[in-house]
């Protein structure tokens, strides 16, 4: 049995089981192909390369794509940010010790507005350049 993959089509083919294939099918290995479908499930595309072997290849997206994909991000960052601001809400309002310092609970704030405000800036919907995260919040996310 002899996998292979032909870029007109796009699709894969065994030997033991079709009798014709694309004059353009290459031979491939069962590790690729599991490797090929395997990014396919990580929303990675299956292309050819120059020399029509299947390559894995980021998808081109439109520009509305990509703004629904960091409005997306962004809704998950906010979302789990929230339980940290309320925590230091709570605990300012008990008159308890607080888990933040007041310059952590701003530079918190300042992120979450940075959050906010990310698809009206410029470089939006540009991934490299999101609003970074101060560093001391993933100790403190769970």
């Amino acid at each position: 049995m002899s996998l292979f993959y032909a870029a007109s089509t796009g699709g894969f083919y065994d030997d033991a089981v079709h009798v014709a294939m694309p004059d353009d099918a290459v031979e491939i290995t069962t590790q690729l192909r599991s490797e090929l479908l395997a990014g396919e499930a990580q929303s990675l595309v299956i292309g050819a390369d120059e020399h029509g072997r299947p390559v894995l290849r980021t998808p081109e997206l439109d520009r509305e794509s990509e703004a629904d994909r960091e409005r997306i991000w962004r809704d998950g960052k906010i979302e789990n940010m929230k339980w940290l601001r309320e925590r230091h809400r709570d605990e300012l309002e008990m008159s308890s010790d607080t888990t933040l310092t007041v310059d952590q609970y701003q530079a918190l704030l300042a992120y979450l507005k940075d959050l906010r405000d990310w698809p009206q800036s410029e470089q939006f919907p540009k991934e490299q350049a999101r609003p970074e995260q101060p560093d001391w919040i993933a100790l403190q996310v769970r």
